[in-house]
């Protein structure tokens, strides 16, 4: 592990570690992070990060809980949902002993707003778990990243992150990917940059960005 003092050539600007956020300015780009250990996305240009150790890769239990729930909005957002849902099926149980009409359309509203919510957090959680799976276990493959967008339809605290897009390619075919990031620094990543890519090798459509951006 690399220790505090420890640094690789400066990067052009600087990162934010992806497993403890820990933001590391401009001259003091590291190949690990001096604060938790954990490997560094490399600074915008055309420098390739480390390559990922062997699996299975053992990651932060912080990184992995912001990815199944405080920085997934569709679990949060399901959550809300359920939640509401189970509160007028609730409702709905007790007025059918004084008005059943209404305390029946209250279980109906309540049921269904419950369903979909419920349906969501799955869904938003398993999409999580499948990319935790591919942090953890997944073959390595040499990737390029292939566009950078600000995604306004995300706004979480007044901020939107940037949606980073990137290609590589298994058995000679193609495969592209997204993910996510809010970091500043990501405004400053380009088209044709080097990346790291691990994905499931019974589905190599489940991929991530090796380390992952912040």
């Amino acid at each position: 592990m690399m220790q505090h003092g420890m640094f690789a050539a400066p990067g052009a600007a600087g990162v934010t570690c992806p497993w403890c956020k820990h933001h590391w300015p401009a001259g003091m780009v590291a190949v690990e992070c001096g604060n938790c250990g954990g490997a560094l996305p490399a600074p915008p240009g055309p420098t390739r990060a480390a390559a990922p150790p062997p699996g299975p890769r053992r990651l932060p239990e912080r990184y992995t809980r912001e990815l199944l729930f405080s920085k997934n909005v569709g679990a949060i957002v399901g959550t809300i949902f359920a939640s509401l849902g189970a509160v007028f099926a609730a409702i709905g149980l007790g007025l059918c002993f004084v008005l059943l009409p209404l305390g029946l359309s209250f279980f109906a509203f309540g049921a269904l707003f419950g369903s979909i919510g419920w349906g969501l957090r799955s869904g938003s959680r398993k999409s999580a778990l499948r990319q935790i799976d591919a942090l953890t276990r997944g073959l390595v493959a040499e990737g390029q990243l292939v566009g950078v967008r600000q995604d306004h339809s995300e706004i979480i605290n007044g901020r939107s992150p940037y949606r980073i897009e990137y290609v590589f390619y298994v058995n000679g075919q193609a495969l592209g990917g997204s993910t996510k990031g809010w970091d500043i620094v990501n405004a400053l990543r380009q088209p044709g940059e080097p990346l790291w890519v691990v994905f499931l090798p019974e589905d190599p459509g489940v991929s991530s960005i090796w380390p992952p951006i912040a």
